[in-house]
């Protein structure tokens, strides 16, 4: 069982696994509003896509870059 300090605020280490279950949450999301068309959400959906993946490849390059086999 987690703590419960990891649904608080902040609780979360922003790592890029955590961005990838992030961007496969959006992902999910953006296909629903496709196929219900809601256009509009699609779109902000896709923004923040967009969004996260940046974040992801971003601190996916500096977590290998830290890894001592890497």
């Amino acid at each position: 069982m987690r703590p419960s300090s990891e649904f608080k605020p902040g609780g979360l280490p922003v790592t890029s696994v955590n961005i990838l279950r992030l961007i496969s949450e959006l992902e999910g999301s953006y296909q629903l509003t496709k196929y219900m068309g809601f256009y509009e959400d699609m779109e902000v959906l896709d923004n923040l896509k967009k969004k996260y993946y940046s974040k992801y490849f971003k601190l996916n390059k500096e977590e290998k870059g830290r890894c001592p086999s890497g």
